[in-house]
C-alpha cells in the first residue's frame, strides 16, 4: 500500500503522519560550494585566446614542456585543456608528432565554416530584427563606432573584439536557443578567422563599413534585406579579402 503523505503543521513545516519517524533536516551547505574556475579551464582559456588572436599561429606545434613552463602548470591540466581545445577544433593531435594549432583551408572555410555560420545567423538574426529595441540598436551603433575608432588606430584586436560582440548581441537577441548554442560552438574558429582576415583587408576601415551596412539592413526589419546583407557580409566579404592575398 502507498505510504501516507506528510501533512503541513500549523507553522507551515511538513510533519510525517503518526507512526512515521521524522526525516532529519539536511545540513546547510551539504550540496557543496560552487568550485572556482578549474586549472584546466584557466589553461584552456589562455591558450584559446592566444590561438584566436594569432599569438599562436596556425600550424605551430604546442610543446608540453614549453607551455607548462610558460603557464606555470603541471602536465595534467595542460593535457586536459588540450583535449578540450581539440574538441573545439582549435588544435589537432598528430600521432607520434604532437599537438598543433589547427590550420583551416580555403576549401574548409568556404565549404563548411562560413556556410554554417551564415545559416545560423540568417535563421537567428532575421528573428532578432523583429525584437531589437532602440537600446539594442544604440548598442550596435556604438560597437560600429568602436570598430571605426579601432580602424583609425590600426588596432586589429579592438576591431575584431567589437565585431564579435556585434554578432553576439544579434544572436542572443533572437531568442533562438539552439542556433545560438551551435553558433557558440564555432565562435573560437570564427574569431580565428576574424584575426586572420583582418590584415588582408585593403584597409581596416572596410570592417566597420561592412557592419554599418549590416546594421542599416537590420533597421529595415525586412528578412530578405537582412538575409542578403548577411550573405554579402559573411561570404562575399570573405571572398574579397582572400582575393587580396
Amino acid at each position: 500500500m502507498p505510504t501516507a503523505a506528510p501533512l503541513p503543521g500549523a507553522d507551515g513545516t511538513w510533519r510525517p503522519r503518526e507512526g512515521r519517524p521524522a526525516r532529519p533536516a539536511r545540513p546547510a551547505g551539504s550540496l557543496g560550494a560552487i568550485p572556482p574556475v578549474s586549472r584546466r579551464q584557466q589553461v584552456a582559456d589562455l591558450i584559446r585566446e592566444a590561438i584566436v588572436s594569432g599569438v599562436l599561429p596556425a600550424g605551430e606545434q604546442l610543446k608540453q614542456d614549453q607551455l607548462c613552463q610558460e603557464l606555470g602548470v603541471s602536465p595534467g591540466p595542460l593535457r586536459e585543456a588540450m583535449r578540450q581545445l581539440e574538441s573545439e577544433g582549435l588544435v589537432t593531435l598528430h600521432p607520434n608528432q604532437g599537438v598543433f594549432v589547427t590550420e583551416v583551408s580555403a576549401e574548409e572555410l568556404f565549404g563548411v565554416l562560413l556556410p554554417v555560420r551564415l545559416d545560423l545567423e540568417r535563421y537567428a538574426v532575421t528573428q532578432a530584427a523583429a525584437k531589437l529595441t532602440q537600446d539594442d540598436f544604440a548598442k550596435l551603433d556604438e560597437l560600429v563606432r568602436i570598430m571605426e575608432e579601432g580602424a583609425r588606430q590600426g588596432n586589429f584586436a579592438t576591431v575584431n573584439e567589437a565585431d564579435l560582440r556585434f554578432h553576439q548581441l544579434t544572436m542572443h537577441a533572437s531568442g533562438a536557443v539552439h542556433a545560438t548554442q551551435l553558433w557558440g560552438n564555432v565562435v573560437p574558429r570564427i574569431r580565428m578567422h576574424f584575426y586572420q582576415a583582418a590584415p588582408r583587408h585593403r584597409t581596416l576601415d572596410e570592417i566597420p563599413a561592412e557592419h554599418r551596412e549590416l546594421l542599416n539592413a537590420l533597421k529595415t526589419r525586412d528578412a530578405s534585406v537582412i538575409g542578403a546583407a548577411l550573405e554579402q557580409h559573411i561570404i562575399g566579404a570573405a571572398r574579397t579579402v582572400l582575393e587580396n592575398t
